[in-house]
């Protein structure tokens, strides 16, 4: 287990009680016995390499585990605590939004007529069309302050057929209303600017085109026309010229997969990579329509689609190119044969609430006074990467970078909700500062956690074999586990710091830091503390069964 580091194995062993109890009663030299076991065991003797452990020993790892001494060496048979069991994720995922509603209770309409383990989904895809509404506002993030930030979201929902995707469709047509709406007028200036070139003669004098305002776009645009419209999308704010995002929505992730890889629509990676950062692009073509100019992307995306899409989409090939740690690929859980529950009548009132939730957050401008969860988001991604380095995990390194971006776009809709009542009205818009608390961090830092785990579950053994620079077959995705999580699963439900050491092989000191880190991840609690041998201890318990 400690990959034959004596000194390690002599540390573990010398700080359990009953060897400490050996060591006081004969002065026992711990050292020689851990470098006799290790020779014997770098020179394969029977007697330490290959027998089998006693008979109470395969009884008692039976009893424990529920699994016998063949299966746990073989590998086989169900692991309690599996790090990427994501279907139980849900679930768990799923009570705790159902708790946040209740200071959040738009997501009781967002998730309404859904299961807890599709909570989660749900959540994404209205924060996703929510983020777009407030196009208008602004933040400063940890990295480069001085620049403001956008709310930007690139969100795949990935489920099988007929796993009940349909509720983004409803989502979709609820909270984009407003956009939808203001997007007729520029339609019908531009159909018919087009139908007079249709019906002009030839010596006619041609009708000037319209500069209008269109920023909801299917998955079939053709880049020309996609990007003259979001160089178009522009509107005044604050006295400041500001380009608004666009918004694509599908339910066919591998149709758009698909169409976008020919015609006059072709490929759009380029455009997905920018939109995350507002990152400036530019065209130079010969033909007429494609105008020679530079700009930025503003485009928020979000598409629905099957496992077998997203690896089209996302696979060992095109790893590099950076999209997977933009995207917020959110699992939608199998249905299991189980029906939806019957509703008895039309809820008209939840729709309603939507809809008015949505024509507020369409009149949002300025910046977010949201520094304290960007304070809390740094922290949370320091002590991610103490874990990374502990592990040794450039893949970790690499899924863990923009996951607080992920946390603060796709909070910040819910979290000006509940501040609403601070908000005041200028002309035809609504803005105003707030102040965050510990209950917005929670909504943020569950969000920020999902995203994390996701990427981990999609991306992992891809971004382990892309710094292996391993070519593996695109079907498979098996990640191993890290030794931080292994540690973690293996401390018992109540436990104390001697267990810190011991399941981590780590210094008293180091197991100190350690459980610290636990408890403000809120991955364990103190439950008491007492004095043993003249020394006072703690006695800790986890609350969750997840370890990022």
């Amino acid at each position: 287990m400690l990959d034959g580091d004596q000194k390690q194995v002599q540390r573990i062993v010398e700080s359990q009680s009953w060897v400490k109890e050996i060591i006081a009663e004969r002065n026992e030299n711990v050292a020689q016995t851990v470098a006799s076991a290790a020779e014997c065991v770098a020179q394969k003797e029977k007697k330490y390499a290959s027998s089998l452990p006693s008979k109470a020993m395969l009884e008692a790892v039976k009893t424990a585990t529920g699994l016998s001494y063949q299966e746990i060496i073989s590998q086989k048979g169900p692991s309690p605590l599996c790090e990427d069991d994501i279907s139980r994720w849900l679930w768990d995922w799923g009570e705790k939004i159902e708790k946040l509603a209740e200071d959040f209770p738009l997501l009781k309409d967002v998730c309404k007529g859904l299961k807890k383990n599709q909570f989660t989904a749900a959540m994404f895809v209205a924060g996703g069309l929510m983020m777009t509404l407030m196009t208008r506002c602004t933040y400063r993030f940890y990295h480069r302050p001085e620049e403001l930030r956008r709310l930007n979201n690139s969100t795949l929902i990935i489920g099988d057929p007929a796993s009940g995707k349909s509720f983004a469709t409803r989502l979709f047509k609820l909270l984009a209303a407003p956009i939808v709406a203001a997007d007729r007028l520029g339609k019908d200036a531009i159909n018919a600017y087009r139908e007079q070139m249709r019906t002009k003669g030839a010596n006619k004098e041609k009708p000037k085109k319209p500069k209008v305002i269109v920023r909801v776009h299917p998955a079939r645009t053709s880049n020309a026309q996609f990007i003259q419209d979001m160089v178009n999308s522009v509107e005044e704010v604050d006295g400041q010229p500001m380009q608004l995002h666009m918004l694509t929505f599908d339910t066919e992730l591998d149709n758009t997969v698909t169409v976008q890889k020919g015609g006059s629509w072709i490929d759009k990676q380029s455009l997905e990579l920018k939109a995350f950062h507002n990152e400036e692009d530019g065209q130079a073509y010969s033909n007429n329509d494609s105008i020679l100019q530079d700009f930025y992307v503003t485009w928020n995306f979000i598409y629905t689609g099957t496992p077998i899409a997203l690896k089209k989409k996302v696979n060992e090939q095109n790893f590099g190119s950076g999209l997977a740690t933009r995207l917020t690929c959110i699992p939608l859980p199998a249905t299991n044969f189980e029906m939806m529950a019957r509703e008895s009548k039309v809820d008209f009132e939840s729709d309603d609430r939507l809809k008015a939730w949505a024509e507020k957050l369409d009149r949002m401008k300025g910046e977010l006074s949201v520094q304290k969860i960007v304070d809390e988001l740094y922290d949370w991604t320091a002590r991610r990467m103490m874990d990374a380095k502990e592990n040794d995990s450039k893949a970790d390194e690499m899924l863990l970078k923009r996951c607080a971006y992920h946390g603060l776009n796709f909070s910040a809709p819910f979290i000006v909700m509940r501040h609403w009542d601070k908000m005041h009205q200028e002309g035809d818009f609504w803005c105003g500062a707030f102040e965050t608390d510990e209950v917005d961090w929670r909504l943020a830092e569950l969000i920020t956690n999902i995203q994390y785990a996701c990427q981990r579950h999609y991306f992992g053994a891809m971004a382990e074999a892309y710094f292996d620079n391993k070519l593996k077959d695109a079907s498979v995705n098996v990640q191993r586990k890290s030794r931080t999580i292994e540690a973690f699963n293996r401390l018992p439900e109540e436990f104390t710091i001697d267990d810190v050491m011991r399941c981590f092989g780590v210094s008293i000191e180091s197991a100190r830091v350690r459980a610290s880190r636990l408890m403000k991840d809120r991955l364990i609690i103190k439950l008491e503390e007492f004095k043993e041998k003249g020394q006072y201890k703690a006695k800790y318990k986890k609350t969750s069964v997840i370890m990022l």
